[in-house]
């Protein structure tokens, strides 16, 4: 039978470089004897832990396949060098041998970027009133530092309308209207529209933004915060970076979001000032999040998966979105749309 001589071709989206070959690949740098190496988490990029003999440890990041180029990890650690010349705690990125930061690896899915970076002693800060405002003292001294960054680095994106809202929505929007219908995919249009309009009638700060700025991205030890995973960094709105923090304790801390928020403002405030129109477009800003992550997860099914995109979860997220805007004239339609609610 002629199936039996065909020879299927094996198309691979994401693959999982095994502990041994990264040791093999990490040669590049110096290392105290012999190294082991474990790998931690499977995200949009990998993440593995790198210990030589005398236990110190780094952190080797292998970025996605088609996820940023050369130029935009650049980017990336040209801000990270220029906060370590300024004594700002952070993992930063290890030169090679050679000079340069950035391992090249053939992997089945295509080219893929690593690069080694300096290990975040201690354990993620639990959330209470004193480490919020130490998580706020810690943004505002990132603002303050990264004030005016430049980079002879493409990022390629910015944390702008565009890259928040338009893009997402335009992934997010087939898969609502496969679950709920074009009523829930007109709703999401309206949001998008009626929250750029409003962002556009403020004056807003635009500069470096982490990007990611909540408590799974940093380290607590006895030497104070750490910050880490800067892949999502560029120019941006501030308010937004402001935001991530705010959506982070409305979602996972709620109990005590209120307390924690003022205590994180108090700290940012503390080290820069937050202009007014800045202020007022931070809940703008956590719709944004909302949008963004959902778009993200919707194009990157190999790490989240499909299973969780159902009508509960999409009309969980369309409920979100109205509870954001409450007063917006414009969702009123869609009030009595059995299938949103």
């Amino acid at each position: 039978m002629l199936w039996r001589n065909y020879i299927l071709q094996i198309n691979v989206k994401h693959a999982l470089i095994d502990t041994e070959t990264i040791k093999q690949l990490v040669t590049g740098h110096s290392f105290e004897g012999s190294v082991t190496c474990d790998f931690l988490a499977r995200g949009l990029n990998d993440t593995y832990r790198i210990t030589d003999e005398k236990q110190n440890n780094y952190i080797f990041r292998l970025y996605r396949s088609g996820w940023r180029d050369k130029q935009a990890i650049l980017f990336e650690l040209d801000a990270l060098n220029q906060l370590n010349d300024q004594g700002f705690r952070a993992s930063y990125p290890i030169k090679k041998h050679d000079g340069d930061y950035i391992y090249e690896v053939e992997a089945p899915e295509g080219m893929r970027y690593g690069v080694l970076f300096t290990y975040s002693e201690g354990e993620r800060p639990p959330i209470h009133v004193e480490n919020a405002e130490l998580i706020g003292t810690t943004l505002g001294r990132l603002h303050r530092l990264t004030s005016g960054f430049e980079s002879v680095y493409e990022r390629g994106f910015e944390l702008d309308m565009q890259h928040l809202l338009d893009e997402p929505a335009e992934i997010i929007a087939p898969v609502l209207e496969r679950y709920l219908g074009q009523s829930a995919v007109n709703l999401l249009h309206a949001v998008v529209e009626n929250i750029k309009a409003d962002l556009a009638a403020l004056d807003l700060e635009k500069d470096f933004c982490h990007g990611d700025f909540h408590n799974h991205n940093m380290h607590l030890s006895s030497n104070g915060i750490e910050v880490f995973d800067f892949d999502c960094c560029a120019t941006g709105f501030r308010g937004y970076d402001i935001a991530v923090s705010w959506w982070n304790l409305l979602n996972n801390y709620k109990n005590m979001e209120k307390d924690c928020w003022d205590a994180f403002l108090e700290g940012y405030t503390a080290e820069r000032n937050l202009a007014s129109d800045d202020f007022k477009s931070i809940p703008l800003f956590i719709t944004a999040r909302r949008i963004w992550l959902m778009g993200t997860m919707m194009a990157n099914d190999d790490v989240w998966g499909t299973n969780w995109m159902n009508e509960r979860t999409l009309k969980l997220f369309i409920g979100q979105l109205r509870t954001d805007r409450p007063g917006d004239r414009d969702l009123q339609e869609f009030d009595n749309d059995e299938v949103l609610h």
